[in-house]
């Protein structure tokens, strides 16, 4: 182990400031003063001048300098040795006190249309159990961007996603809804074959209006026909506003349904759709307490809404 001594050969009466030994082991670890320069946001002279108030505090030679390299002797390599672990120490002391006096933020990401309709009006009885807890949400659609400090997204897919882990979290069940005034309109929509002259609203493309049509071919229509929006939010309102009949997730829509906005007028003709909401997380990444608990719940909720809405997997099956 090195022993520190003045040039009197007596041992210093304090230690340095901390800034010189921190500048000595970044040029130490960086083996050049411009980076360790650029690293420490100073400019070259200042950290050259660290170093050389600590080599005179110790009163040893730390580096061997020449134009081209920057090299260690070896009291230098010695007092590295010495201090890097009390470094690693000091930060994490320093990082372990900032995350106790921190907000605890749980960041997750999520799918618009299930954040609005779902998620939301039940995070309450989450957030009550954890009252210091803030969650942050990213809101994302058809893509996935898991920030750094995201610990969990809920997504829309086939449960395929390149360097995560999904764990299935609830399917879809589709339903024809519109609003109740379509039922007694100039052309009233009362019975199956009535949908061919109905308009119909799509989101996104007529994809789904098409699927059902193939689970469902006894029904004269063209799925083709009507009005396209890019938002599942504004699909809804097209809805209840009376513009059309939509294909909805049952999950999604139960407060229009609670207040009699939506209508489901044909129950029994539910699509399951092939594709569902999962739950992402980052592959060997361990999870926070908090978000394992989160986890736990948003299961539970889960199955608790298929249950409540009897969802038993009708014509399609998920892949």
């Amino acid at each position: 182990m090195l022993i520190n001594r003045s040039s009197s050969g007596q041992a210093p009466s304090r230690l340095p400031h901390l800034s010189l030994l921190l500048a000595f082991k970044t040029v130490a670890e960086l083996a050049s003063f411009t980076r360790a320069a650029e690293a420490l946001h100073l400019s070259q002279s200042a950290v050259s001048q660290q170093v050389v108030k600590l080599e005179e505090a110790l009163g040893v030679q730390l580096f061997i300098r020449s134009t081209r390299s920057v090299k260690m002797t070896q009291e230098g390599a010695d007092l590295l040795d010495d201090i890097r672990g009390a470094f690693e120490h000091l930060v994490g002391a320093f990082d372990r006190c900032a995350r106790k006096a921190a907000t605890p933020t749980l960041h997750i990401e999520s799918e618009p249309v299930l954040s609005a309709f779902w998620l939301t009006p039940r995070l309450r009885q989450f957030t009550d159990r954890f009252a210091s807890l803030h969650i942050q949400q990213t809101l994302t659609t058809q893509r996935v961007e898991f920030a750094d400090q995201t610990e969990l997204a809920i997504k829309w897919g086939d449960g395929r996603w390149p360097g995560f882990d999904a764990q299935f979290l609830m399917g879809a069940n589709y339903v024809p809804v519109c609003s109740p005034h379509l039922l007694t309109s100039k052309t009233p929509l009362l019975k199956l074959s009535d949908l061919g002259s109905q308009p119909l609203l799509h989101d996104r493309d007529y994809g789904d209006w098409k699927r059902w049509h193939q689970l469902y071919p006894d029904v004269a229509m063209d799925p083709e026909r009507g009005h396209v929006v890019s938002d599942s939010n504004v699909l809804a309102q097209l809805a209840i506003e009376g513009y059309g009949v939509a294909l909805c997730v049952l999950a999604l829509i139960e407060r229009p349904l609670r207040t009699g906005e939506l209508v489901v007028p044909f129950p029994e003709r539910v699509m399951r759709h092939p594709s569902a909401y999962y739950l992402l997380t980052r592959k060997q990444r361990p999870l926070s307490s908090t978000a394992q608990a989160f986890i736990q719940w948003l299961k539970q909720e889960a199955l608790i809404t298929e249950q409540e809405l009897n969802l038993q997997p009708g014509g399609e099956q998920p892949l």
